[in-house]
């Protein structure tokens, strides 16, 4: 097939409407933006599991399903995936992914005139990588997660051969991209270092949408009239609860205030440390500290703006491996910000 009948667009990412947070809601807009462009759009993703880890009831039993939404065209696959993940499920679920999608990606590049493929799905990535240079499809690498590198800096993976073979699946995936955009300076200097050419690689920061995330007035703030009683000074952590937000400093900051009743802590999310920080929080017999579902989209503004203080904490082993777009949001929400960082971090930069 020549280039000029090369008729589509298609994102490969692991993460996707109608997930809630993290990469899945970045992909789906930079989707939807496009098909409402007239951009021909596929999509090939997982079965949504995050952050939940759990394949949601709606989308068990099959192992292909094929969705329209807003003009873009969905592929979906099957893949393992454990309720509290470990570094051995981890892989486990990347590597059925990686094998179950292989009919979907050919599906998704077959006539491609340029393939967006998201990481931090490292195996996944490489797949499709491979795939789109079979195919001859104009790759765009987005590295959002330094992958193997905040694995291995986490302790999440400690395995010599595994992480030798990350490491070189990251290799092969950069030099075969023919543009990489990631999120930070840190980043792409990481990056540049596993390539000849380092000029491909493109600065793409975090972006928001301000009108969505205009500060909300009090009176007209649902998360202060649903949540928090009059008088409370609240401290606010929502999204992902897992190993990079290092959330054991909501759970020391809440034991050192335990006998002051005007500060309470508001935790609203999921993922692979939930059930580790409920526990122990239950243990250090917190009463100041509550755990909520991740609430519609619509609240996000109430939250951040309504939130007397937003806590952005990251584990001081990813400084320079991973940004938070957390951060980014509560900030064009106009939010008082805590980051609990090290600092020589991106978010501490930002801040």
């Amino acid at each position: 097939m020549s280039v000029g009948r090369r008729s589509h667009v298609v994102l490969i990412a692991s993460n996707f409407w109608p997930e809630l947070i993290g990469q899945s809601q970045t992909a789906a807009e930079f989707a939807f933006f496009l098909a409402d462009r007239g951009v021909t759009v596929r999509v090939v993703t997982a079965m949504p599991f995050y952050p939940e880890w759990r394949i949601w009831p709606e989308y068990r039993g099959a192992v292909w399903s094929t969705e329209h939404h807003s003009g873009v065209t969905v592929y979906r696959s099957w893949h393992l995936v454990a309720p509290s993940p470990s570094t051995f499920t981890r892989i486990l679920h990347e590597a059925t992914l990686s094998l179950v999608a292989v009919p979907n990606l050919i599906r998704g590049l077959a006539g491609a005139r340029t393939a967006f493929i998201v990481i931090p799905a490292l195996s996944y990535a490489f797949v499709g990588t491979i795939l789109a240079a079979v195919l001859g499809v104009r790759t765009v690498l987005v590295v959002n997660d330094l992958q193997p590198d905040a694995a291995v800096e986490l302790g999440m993976m400690r395995n010599p051969i595994m992480i030798g073979i990350s490491r070189w699946m990251a290799r092969a995936a950069y030099r075969l991209a023919d543009e990489i955009h990631t999120l930070s300076e840190g980043m792409r200097a990481r990056i540049a270092r596993d390539l000849r050419r380092p000029d491909k690689i493109r600065l793409v920061p975090v972006t928001i949408d301000p009108g969505e995330l205009a500060p909300v007035p009090l009176e007209q703030n649902e998360f202060r009239s649903r949540f928090v009683p009059s008088g409370v000074f609240s401290v606010l952590h929502t999204g992902n609860m897992g190993q990079k937000q290092d959330l054991d400093v909501l759970l020391r900051a809440a034991d050192r205030v335990r006998g002051d009743p005007s500060v309470r802590f508001y935790v609203f999310g999921d993922g692979a440390t939930k059930d580790a920080f409920l526990t122990q929080r239950d243990a250090l017999r917190l009463s100041n500290v509550e755990h909520h579902p991740l609430q519609e989209r619509r609240l996000f503004p109430h939250m951040l703006s309504g939130a007397d203080l937003v806590l952005v904490s990251q584990h001081a082993a990813v400084a320079d491996v991973v940004v938070p777009s957390k951060l980014i949001t509560a900030m064009g929400a106009g939010a008082m910000i805590v980051a609990a960082c090290s600092d020589n971090s991106e978010p501490a930069r930002l801040v």
